[in-house]
């Protein structure tokens, strides 16, 4: 098996945990607060990263956690997943999958506004695309989603300045480290929703069942996701990101008979056609970086 296929399949199975953890998430909203929800996951999920750790040799000084790179790392992520939990108990699965899509476009928008990285005009077009797919799919200000449409935005903008952050930090520290200390960020955001929320109820055997599904899928779609991108060409193996959509849209309209509508539809397609043009031109740059070494070999290499 080569590098690429194994990378395919390890993103794969990330993407389908994502989603798997996104419409259990939504499944558990139907019976527990939502800040109930994030502390108890962000308890079995924080658990089971932690042992991660300590088994992969991963620990690092406390003191790593409170640079203010870091800080503000693990506090957007707390900050997107509280906001995708929110979003979930009242949006469709298919629209948060989608509109969370649009995450690596806006990456490259941040990273050459925080990192003067160099985007060049097709890579804005192609991003400024994917917002407009956002709103087609959000309608924000419109009746059908209300203020759930505007906490789905928050979402975008903290998961974009998670993973702009993330760029930034120390290549020394191990990423289950990182997930570890967002994990507990994580729980304690809970805390903060919990005096705005439903009273504290007794989780029943099925809700524990539930949310230990989600943290394993959490567990399992971070490290898939890491290998995935470091074991493959990048360009090869990043548009099977884009698998979780229409497992959304099957599942949702399974469980809950979701169907968007035209607009929603059509905001789907932006989306994931800005994504995966990004990346078709990521894979032509790579090729034509790799030509003029090639040709510079003589024929005996």
């Amino acid at each position: 098996m080569t590098d690429n296929l194994r990378g395919i399949l390890a993103v794969l199975t990330a993407s389908t945990a994502f989603v798997i953890n996104d419409a259990v998430v939504k499944l558990v909203s139907q019976e527990l607060p939502s800040g109930e929800l994030i502390i108890v996951r962000g308890v079995l999920a924080t658990g089971m990263l932690v042992v991660g750790v300590v088994a992969m040799g991963a620990t690092r000084p406390l003191g790593v956690l409170f640079s203010p790179l870091m800080l503000l790392r693990i506090g957007s992520a707390a900050g997107a997943t509280t906001c995708i939990v929110l979003s979930l108990r009242y949006l469709p699965l298919a629209t948060v999958t989608t509109v969370l899509q649009v995450t690596p476009l806006a990456v490259t928008a941040g990273a050459a506004m925080v990192y003067r990285e160099r985007v060049g005009l097709r890579r804005w077009l192609a991003t400024l695309t994917g917002f407009v797919g956002v709103l087609l799919i959000v309608k924000p200000g419109g009746a059908e989603y209300g203020a759930a449409a505007y906490i789905l935005l928050a979402t975008l903008l903290f998961s974009t300045t998670r993973d702009v952050t993330t760029r930034g930090l120390h290549r020394n520290i191990p990423s289950i480290f990182v997930a570890s200390a967002s994990a507990a960020a994580v729980m304690l955001a809970g805390g903060l929703v919990v005096p705005f929320d439903h009273p504290w109820t007794v989780p029943t055997a099925g809700a524990w069942f539930l949310m230990t599904v989600s943290a394993a899928a959490l567990f399992v779609a971070n490290i898939a996701m890491i290998t995935g991108l470091r074991t493959g060409e990048i360009s090869v193996v990043a548009p099977f990101r884009y698998a979780p959509v229409p497992l959304s849209l099957a599942l949702g309209y399974w469980w809950w008979g979701d169907v968007p509508d035209a607009l929603a539809f059509l905001g789907i397609g932006l989306v994931v056609a800005a994504g995966l043009y990004t990346l078709h031109r990521e894979r032509a740059g790579l090729g034509a970086a790799r030509l003029p070494a090639a040709e510079k070999r003589s024929p005996a290499e």
